[in-house]
């Protein structure tokens, strides 16, 4: 659907493309968040970004696409911080830790998109399903580096695969959404470095 620039976007008929585009994303994570994909309707987030239909659909093509945009938003984050960490830490073991900080700083600033995620993924179908799974299979295979990297120097415990081992602390930092507090006892740091120490240690004594 073509929208003209002119005239669309705030309600006051004034147009600012990526305040526009913000706006809609808030919306739609606030909605998504609380209601779920299923019960959110287009009408109720232009609603509640206080903007036109007209403004969605010069952004997104329909509900899904803003769904697909969250979710490539998070995982476009995630992957160029997997990348960096690579490239600039030495050795599996600060590897891992950095990865797992990571994990959880996203936690903490993508909120809203992972437990979208978590909870509404089955509503991506098709090529956006897809498109979202190569680039999560992406960050997958980064950390399953560094986990088979660090076994074969018998630096990590051998306790199960690298792919086992790597999906179980994925899910591990995953699900943080649903207990860490910025305001609880532990540092992310300090988490992360405990997380470290479960793989390098494993959890029962020698």
């Amino acid at each position: 659907m073509a929208v003209s620039r002119r005239g669309i976007g705030s309600r006051g008929g004034t147009y600012a493309p990526e305040e526009t585009r913000r706006l809609l994303m808030e919306a739609a994570m606030t909605l998504f968040e609380d209601r779920g994909y299923h019960l959110t309707t287009l009408e109720a987030i232009v609603s509640e970004a206080g903007v036109t239909k007209g403004a969605f659909y010069y952004h997104f093509t329909d509900k899904e696409d803003i769904l697909l945009q969250i979710q490539e938003d998070y995982i476009d984050n995630r992957l160029r911080n997997c990348e960096r960490i690579l490239a600039s830490t030495e050795g599996p073991v600060e590897q891992l830790k950095e990865l797992i900080l990571e994990a959880l700083i996203g936690i903490v600033d993508y909120r809203a998109q992972v437990a979208i995620f978590l909870q509404e993924r089955r509503f991506l179908v098709g090529e956006r399903f897809s498109a979202i799974k190569t680039k999560r299979d992406l960050v997958d295979e980064y950390w399953m580096s560094v986990m088979r990297a660090g076994m074969d120097q018998g630096v990590f415990a051998p306790v199960a695969s690298p792919r086992i081992a790597t999906l179980a602390l994925l899910g591990m930092c995953a699900w943080a959404v649903t207990w860490y507090r910025a305001d609880g006892d532990l540092s992310m740091q300090e988490v992360a470095q405990q997380m470290t120490n479960m793989v390098v240690s494993g959890i029962f004594p020698r």
